[in-house]
C-alpha cells in the first residue's frame, strides 16, 4: 500500500519542535514534502521590507539546514503559492497538505483562503493547526481563558517525530522549475531569527536576563537586555507561546526558595506570563475581526479628522520632528528593528495626537521597520495608543517628560542622533524651550496639538452613540479579566500593575 503524501506549507512555523504539521504526517504514515514558497504579492505589500525578508530567509535557512541533517530537505518556490502547488501536484499527486493557522493581514487572510479552495477543488485534504489559543474564525470572549488553557497549558510541547520525505523530492524540484537557494547578506544590528537563536534566547531570558524583567523593560537603555527578546521569534514562528509557557513554569517550579533572588524572579516571570497571555487577547481581536486592519474597531471614531500632512509624516518616519526621543526612536527602529514598549507607544501617540496623523497612515512605516512585526499585536496597538478603540484611556505621552523620566543622561538619544552626541544632556532635556543648534527645531508646539487632538476624542467619546457602540464592541473584543467602567474619564485611572505591555517587549 503505497503510503500518503503529505506537503508541509512553511509559512511562519520554521521549526521542527512542537510542530502538528509533522505529527499528523507521522500519524497518517505519510512521507513529507516541506515547501516553502517566495510570494511577490506579499513581498512588495507596503508593510512588508527586507527586514522581514531576510527575518523569513534566516528561519527558513536554519529549518533548512536541519532538515539536511536528517538526510531530508525543504523545495523552495518563487511565485504565487496556489500556482506552484498546482505544478507540483501534477507532477506528485500528493493527497495531504498542512500547514500552522496564520493570524496576519488581509492579503494574506486571502491567501489562504486561496489555497484551501484550491486543496478542495483538487481533491487534497488539507488542515491548517493553530499555534496558539487563538481561536480561527473568532470566538465568544468569555471562552478564551478555555482555549488557553486547553491549547497551551493542557499540552505539553511536541517533540520532533520521526519524518520520512517523498523521496522524488529531487526530480521534483527538477520538473517544477523550483529556484536554487537564494542567499541574503546577514544583518549585524538585525536579532537572528531562527529555531535554535529562539532557543538560546529563551534559555537566557530564564538563566539570567528575566531577573530584571519587571521594572527593566521601560527604558530604552536597558529594555534590550532586560526584555524577553522573543517577539521576533514568535512573529516568525521560530517558536511557539506553548514552548515558551512550559519553559517559564518549568523555571518556576524548580527555583530555590532559599535564594534571595528568588522573589524578584517570581515577579518578573509572572509579569512575563501575563504579558504573553495578553498576546493572544490581542491576536484574536484581529482574528475575529478582520476589518480593523482598515477602519477602527469602534465605529464613532472612524471619522477623526486627522490632517495627514506630509511633511509632517516624512519628518517622523525619517526623526527630524525636533523632539529628542521621539527623533533617537525613530531612527533606532529603521537600524535595529526594535525598541521596547514604551518607546513604541510614544511614538504612535506623538504621531496621532500631536502631529495628527491618521494610524492607518503611520503603520506601514512601523510595521516595515518593526523586525518583529505580527499584524494581530500591530494593528490592534495602533488603535489603541491612537485612542479610538473606545473604552481604554486616552494616553499622550509627553516625548520630553518620557526622556526625563528614561534617559535623563540622554544616553540613547546621543547613540541614535550624532548632531547632539557633543551636546550637554540638560541642554538637550530642554531642547524644546530652547532649541540647540545643529538640530531641528520642534516641527510643532505638543501642548496646543495635544490638546486639540484630545479635544475631539473626547468629544466623541461623550456623545450618546458613541456610549452605547463602546458597550457593544467591549463586549465582542474587551478583556474579561475585570469589568470595565464605560463612564467617560477626563485623567486615566492609575496604571496597574498587572497591566500588558501592548506591543510586545
Amino acid at each position: 500500500m503505497t503510503a500518503p503524501r503529505m506537503i508541509w506549507w512553511v509559512k511562519r512555523d520554521a521549526r521542527l519542535h512542537d510542530n502538528a504539521v509533522l505529527h499528523a504526517a507521522q500519524q497518517l504514515r505519510a512521507t513529507v514534502l516541506p515547501i516553502f514558497c517566495w510570494e511577490p504579492t506579499i513581498i512588495n505589500a507596503s508593510d512588508y521590507s527586507d527586514m522581514h525578508c531576510h527575518a523569513q530567509w534566516q528561519a527558513v535557512r536554519s529549518l533548512r539546514q536541519q532538515l539536511r541533517a536528517r538526510n531530508l530537505d525543504l523545495l523552495i518556490a518563487h511565485g504565487d503559492v496556489v500556482e506552484k502547488l498546482a505544478k507540483l501536484h501534477a507532477v506528485l499527486p500528493f493527497t495531504h497538505m498542512g500547514s500552522h493557522e496564520e493570524v496576519g493581514n488581509n492579503l494574506t487572510y486571502q491567501r489562504d483562503r486561496a489555497v484551501a479552495q484550491w486543496c478542495h477543488e483538487a481533491g487534497v485534504s488539507y488542515i491548517e493547526f493553530p499555534q496558539s489559543s487563538v481561536k480561527r474564525g473568532g470566538v465568544n470572549r468569555d471562552h478564551l481563558q478555555r482555549w488557553w488553557q486547553q491549547r497551551v497549558v493542557d499540552v505539553a510541547p511536541l517533540p520532533i517525530p520521526e519524518i520520512r520525505q517523498i523521496p522524488e523530492e529531487t526530480a521534483i524540484a527538477q520538473a517544477t522549475g523550483f529556484p536554487r537557494w537564494r542567499a541574503f547578506r546577514d544583518h549585524p544590528e538585525w536579532q537572528s531569527v531562527s529555531e535554535a537563536d529562539a532557543h538560546a534566547t529563551l534559555n537566557d531570558f530564564l538563566t539570567h536576563r528575566g531577573k530584571w524583567y519587571r521594572g527593566g523593560i521601560s527604558s530604552p537603555n536597558t529594555a534590550d537586555r532586560a526584555g524577553s527578546r522573543l517577539s521576533v521569534h514568535l512573529a516568525w514562528g521560530t517558536i511557539s507561546t506553548r514552548q515558551i509557557w512550559h519553559a517559564v513554569q518549568h523555571r518556576l517550579q524548580h527555583m530555590d526558595p532559599e535564594d534571595p533572588d528568588t522573589a524578584r524572579w517570581r515577579a518578573s516571570l509572572h509579569a512575563f506570563l501575563s504579558r504573553l497571555h495578553w498576546r493572544d487577547h490581542f491576536t484574536q481581536r484581529l482574528e475575529s475581526e478582520p476589518e480593523l486592519e482598515f477602519r477602527s474597531i469602534h465605529p464613532s471614531y472612524r471619522d477623526v479628522p486627522y490632517e495627514n500632512a506630509p511633511t509632517l509624516q516624512v519628518a517622523w518616519e525619517q526623526g527630524t520632528t525636533g523632539y529628542p526621543l521621539v527623533d533617537a526612536v525613530m531612527r533606532c527602529l529603521a537600524r535595529t528593528g526594535f525598541v521596547n514598549f514604551r518607546m513604541r507607544a510614544m511614538v504612535v501617540s506623538f504621531a496621532c495626537h500631536v502631529l495628527h496623523l491618521d494610524w492607518r497612515v503611520i503603520h506601514p512605516h512601523l510595521a516595515r521597520v518593526f523586525r518583529d512585526y505580527d499584524p494581530g499585536i500591530h494593528l490592534n496597538q495602533l488603535q489603541m495608543q491612537a485612542g479610538v478603540v473606545g473604552w481604554n484611556a486616552i494616553r499622550v505621552y509627553n516625548p520630553t517628560k518620557q526622556l526625563q523620566d528614561w534617559d535623563n543622561q540622554c544616553r540613547f538619544v546621543k547613540r541614535w542622533l550624532p548632531e547632539l552626541r557633543t551636546v550637554q544632556a540638560h541642554r538637550i532635556l530642554h531642547h524644546v524651550e530652547e532649541p540647540v543648534e545643529h538640530y531641528a527645531p520642534p516641527v510643532v508646539d505638543f501642548a496646543r496639538r495635544s490638546q486639540q487632538m484630545s479635544k475631539w476624542l473626547y468629544s466623541i467619546r461623550k456623545t450618546t452613540a458613541a456610549i452605547a457602540a463602546t458597550k457593544a464592541v467591549y463586549q465582542k473584543h474587551g478583556s474579561r479579566k475585570k469589568e470595565t467602567s464605560f463612564r467617560v474619564r477626563r485623567t486615566p485611572k492609575k496604571k496597574s500593575k498587572n497591566q500588558p505591555t501592548l506591543f510586545d517587549d
